[in-house]
């Protein structure tokens, strides 16, 4: 059994969600660039930085959280995601996209609440 999760950990967890959805940005970044061109491989190695970094936080993630429980929580870089793709990329956001988001949030706003209850 898990130990009691409080908003520290929610925190984290949201933390380690941030810098994974970091690694869309420089994927994409990577995508603009020639292949195997030194900037190409800069944003690749950038990439395996990252995800590392995001592995090693995961592992101290799942230390506190169900699993089924934080990996739910991952959908949140969706929300990251638009917002990368808005400010960084001058990517649209509609109502279905934002609909759909918030679908998602609520769905994480419940797990955690009944996690939460569950402790």
């Amino acid at each position: 059994m898990k130990k009691r999760v409080n908003v520290k950990d929610i925190l984290m967890l949201q933390t380690v969600f941030f810098i994974y959805s970091i690694n869309s940005i420089v994927a994409k970044l990577a995508s603009g660039e020639e292949r195997f061109s030194f900037a190409f491989i800069m944003f690749y190695g950038l990439e395996l930085v990252i995800l590392g970094i995001y592995a090693l936080l995961w592992q101290q993630i799942i230390k506190k959280f169900e699993l089924s429980v934080a990996y739910a929580n991952k959908a949140i870089t969706l929300i990251w995601g638009m917002l990368w793709g808005a400010f960084l990329f001058k990517e649209q956001i509609t109502v279905t996209k934002v609909a759909g988001i918030l679908l998602v949030i609520a769905g994480i706003v419940i797990l955690n609440n009944k996690e939460g209850e569950k402790a």
